[in-house]
């Protein structure tokens, strides 16, 4: 008999830590979590009738086993998982392969308590744990650590599909026989194990996708599809399991993009703006665009299970993606500053608003401004691949041996092509800014006629186009090998763990630079042939632009040559790591006076790190630059101690305790070998000085507390608060610090007086603390009434504060924040699952926070993002089993239902602490229609 049947997703709850933030916060934060409207995935299963008894003549009747699934069998399956772990972490489980319907695993894993994503082009990428970045973040699967196709350490989820991953967990406290943990926390995605799911399973499913904004520019699509297939089964008297997944996605990604440059008055600094008010702020540039972004993701996840007997168990499991996308972008963009071409661009009629008690200029004409038309287009190739290989050997009943080899590769390849084009003369323009989130209005004339509109550089780059190409490759060797020993004769110890485990990663970054010039560098008109429908950017009031394939043109009209700069150089690295980790770890049970039972862990890690760094060093003399290799490193040890303890009081209430000593290795880029070296002369005297990497750099360190109270009702109902406290005793700052210059040449005039100077790099310094409270519940609407039965609510919300600055505890703003950190973060889901109809409304809400994004020629930057609130709504239908079309599951999902944009802000240029709109992005909705069959 089965009970219910669903493509939907589930997630447990809970967190952890001592030691809470200021009370009156701590206070508001919860009685805010409580008010809040709904949370979902959580419903008990119905309970059996108790069978009567049996009278003499009657026979007893052997009853088919109930099998619950859908949303309560994932609810049960996260429950049961995030109660009898002795960490405290927090999961999801699919109880059917193929049954996480979202896009990427990264939005399945931010509705999950404190934790929440990072959107990049509107789809979530990363997953920021209890206020810290992805950088701060290990990323498993399988158990095993994982490499990266992003810049640094954080794992971009996107890379994995939903359909593919069979549950996950994230790891709060650590656990000293886990390997590649991180400060806020650890993920580990799991694959299905064949011969634990038990029998034959193969799945097709399908879906369509549509984006709300349309096709808003050429060469791109609106349009998409998702399909993915599986199979399962079990061999030999269930001695061999087979799993195999495949699953495609072509995904159209849209934007509409408005973008404020910075804010200033010039005036103070003696360079008025011609017409300006005096003592006014104004908006020195802006821009407006489009993006067209067409995904393709292709992704296999293949398990080889082998199991002769109770001595041997092995498990080969593969996992492989191919991520390709192509980017249309189109657009304009200018400065105004009275610093650009000798101070055209002047003000007619310019109106100002008091803002925060100053006044800005919102309104009036701009004269003299000469916009430039962008057409880019940008392309990416991805491909990560996988392996791991256990096996468990059982010698009795006493001692388990188990060895683990894996490999894990991503390889990326970027080209970024952008061209510029533009009218010859100034343009007078009128223009409305808003001093709130929402699009600018610009009234420029037509931009897209190819009489008037010539390739050139209207803005005085200094030449007519750019083109990047970079190449990534990160590669991680490792191998564990394990003891467990189970211990019979103790009261208290069940067993312990003892492993040494190795693992060798090595990054490869490198790019090459190229500059586009017309032959003269004289203006040219294009070809009609070549040329594309307009784009529109009527969003923002800027008309229409001039459209075509810029790779098109490339060999046509322009001359491309190599020309690198300092920092396209100092992009070029290979940092390698070599990491020796040897635990032991003790596993505890016992019973305590007034029938409590007390289980958990107490460990310990030994880490040795080598890590160096091979790169570009750039040297100044009166030649220019001279270029050599050079290489760098460090070695250090940690010893992590970490325990883990729960109180089980019975009737479903458990205390957990976490205490440990945590480490981050640091972000990959910080610890490149690269550098610019010059000497300063002041007053006569040379001053060795210099800027790059750091490959000495150690890590990340802090020490964590976790507190966690929860009760649970039954299999799928709990609710929990959880206090969590980490002392970062060891922060990483770019900051100015003592180097030793020796080896380096020097040729001048005035040579350094010494070979100690001042070398602007990441260094380590001290932190400060990231203390937080969660609090999370999972309810069935049975449990308040029957009536609403069917019905089920899942919320989590949690407030979390850091004393941390990022730029330096004296050198520091004072107003920057950690990055990553959203104070308040929640998430609600209400859903309703009964007679194979089931429907679910998902929000996920964040405070504002200081994001990490890519920026201008590949570089990474801070930026404020504002707050988000992003619902999702998902409806389906699974046919009956007595129906014909029994194991057909239909599904409508609307992502990112409400349109929220993507809104950053920027703060003025006088240190006045105003913060004035800076990006404001709008991502449509993305519309998906699709099945599901199951055999």
């Amino acid at each position: 008999m089965r009970v219910s049947s669903s493509a939907f997703f589930v997630h447990a709850a809970s967190s952890p830590n001592l030691r809470a933030p200021r009370r009156h916060r701590l206070v508001l934060a919860c009685l805010a979590a409580i008010a809040c409207p709904v949370v979902a995935y959580a419903q008990d299963a119905p309970q059996q009738e108790e069978p009567l008894p049996a009278t003499a003549t009657q026979q007893p009747t052997e009853l088919d086993a109930v099998r619950v699934t859908g949303i309560r069998g994932a609810i049960a399956n996260s429950v049961e998982t995030k109660s009898e772990s002795t960490s405290i972490v927090e999961a999801i489980s699919a109880e059917d392969i193929g049954k996480l319907p979202d896009i990427s695993i990264a939005d399945s894993i931010a509705r999950l308590p404190g934790l929440t994503s990072q959107r990049l082009d509107g789809r979530g990428q990363v997953v920021h744990i209890r206020g810290f970045s992805e950088q701060f973040a290990g990323t498993l699967l399988n158990g095993r650590e994982q490499v990266t196709t992003g810049d640094n350490r954080g794992v971009e989820l996107d890379q994995y599909p939903s359909e593919l991953i069979n549950g996950v967990t994230v790891y709060k406290t650590p656990d000293a026989s886990l390997i590649g943990q991180g400060i806020s926390g650890t993920v580990d995605l799991q694959s299905i194990r064949p011969l634990a799911f038990g029998e034959r399973r193969i799945v097709f499913s399908g879906q369509g996708e549509y984006n709300s904004l349309g096709n808003i520019t050429d060469g791109g699509e609106d349009t998409g599809y998702r399909v993915s297939a599986s199979y399962v089964d079990q061999f030999a008297n269930d001695t061999v399991g087979f799993a195999i997944g495949v699953a495609r996605m072509t995904s159209p990604f849209q934007e509409q993009h408005y973008k404020s440059w910075w804010w200033a008055n010039t005036d103070l600094w003696g360079t008025p703006q011609g017409a300006k008010p005096a003592d006014a702020i104004a908006l020195q540039g802006a821009e407006g665009w489009v993006k067209s972004r067409d995904t393709t993701r292709d992704g296999v996840m293949a398990v080889l299970e082998f199991k002769p007997n109770d001595t041997w168990h092995s498990v080969l499991d593969v996992y492989a993606s191919r991520f390709d996308q192509e980017e249309w972008m189109r657009g304009t963009m200018w400065t105004n500053d009275p610093w650009w071409n000798e101070g055209a661009a002047t003000y007619t009629d310019a109106q100002t608003t008091l803002y925060h008690g100053v006044p800005v200029v919102t309104s009036g004409t701009l004269s003299g401004i000469e916009p430039v038309v962008r057409n880019d287009n940008n392309t990416r190739e991805s491909r990560l691949f996988s392996a791991g290989w256990n096996n468990e050997f059982r010698f009795g009943e006493i001692y388990t041996l188990t060895a683990d080899a894996s490999y894990s590769r991503a390889k990326v390849e970027d080209s970024k092509l952008e061209t510029y084009a533009g009218r010859l003369d100034g343009l007078d323009v009128d223009f409305r800014v808003p001093l709130s989130a929402g699009y600018g209005y610009y009234a420029l004339p037509d931009q897209s006629d190819p009489a008037t509109v010539y390739l050139r550089d209207p803005q005085g780059w200094g030449h007519d186009g750019r083109l990047e190409d970079s190449h990534q490759k990160d590669e991680l060797k490792a191998f564990k090998l394990a003891l467990n020993r189970l211990v019979e004769s103790s009261d208290f110890l069940r067993s312990y763990d003892v492993g040494v485990h190795y693992g060798k990663r090595t990054k490869e970054k490198s790019a090459e630079v190229y500059f586009a010039d017309l032959p003269g560098r004289a203006p040219a008109l294009v070809d009609p042939a070549l040329l594309r429908n307009p784009t529109d950017l009527g969003f923002a009031g800027m008309g229409r632009v001039l459209t075509f394939d810029p790779r098109d043109l490339l060999s046509r009209y322009y001359d491309v040559y190599l020309s690198e700069s300092n920092d396209d150089l100092q992009k070029d690295a290979i940092t390698e790591e070599k990491i020796k980790t040897f635990y032991f770890k003790a596993n505890l049970d016992m019973d305590l006076p007034g029938d409590v039972r007390l289980r958990g862990n107490a460990g310990v890690q030994y880490i040795r790190t080598d890590q160096s760094s091979t790169g570009v060093v750039v040297e100044q003399n009166d030649d220019g630059q001279v270029l050599t290799a050079g290489t760098a490193g460090a070695s250090y040890g940690d010893i992590l101690p970490s325990l883990n303890l729960v109180a089980d009081f019975g009737n479903g209430w458990n205390l957990r305790l976490g205490a440990a000593r945590e480490i981050m290795r640091p972000r990959i880029n910080d610890m490149g070998a690269r550098a610019s070296v010059w000497v300063n002369v002041h007053d006569g005297v040379g001053e060795w000085r210099g800027s790059g990497g750091n490959p000495e750099l150690e890590p990340y360190r802090a020490n964590a507390y976790d507190l966690s109270v929860e009760k649970y009702f039954g299999t799928t109902s709990y609710v929990a608060l959880a206090l969590f406290y980490k002392d970062l005793d060891s922060y990483i700052y770019t900051r100015e610090v003592p180097w030793d210059f020796s080896g380096y040449d020097y040729e001048g005039e005035t040579p350094p007086a010494s070979n100690i100077g001042i070398f602007s790099a990441p260094a380590n310094g001290t932190g400060g603390y990231m203390r937080g409270v969660e609090f999370s519940t999972a309810l069935g609407g049975e449990l308040l009434h029957e009536a609403l039965d069917g019905f089920g609510l899942l919320l989590n919300a949690s407030y979390t504060e850091s004393s941390i600055d990022p730029d330096g505890p004296d050198i520091g703003s004072g107003t920057d924040t950690f990055p990553g950190l959203s104070k308040i973060v929640g998430n609600a889901t209400l859903y309703y699952e009964k007679h194979g109809f089931s429907a679910r409304v998902s929000q996920r809400f964040r405070d504002p926070y200081r994001g990490e994004y890519g920026s201008i020629f590949g570089q990474r930057t801070y930026r404020y993002t504002t707050h988000e609130r992003v619902i999702d709504l998902q409806l389906g239908y699974d046919f009956p089993e007595s129906s014909r079309l029994s194991g057909l599951s239909l599904l409508l999902q609307v992502n990112n239902l409400n349109n929220e944009p993507f809104r950053t802000e920027v703060s003025d240029s006088h240190d006045m602490h105003i913060f004035f709109p800076e990006e404001y992005t709008e991502y449509g909705r993305q519309y998906l229609i699709g099945f599901r069959y199951a055999l």
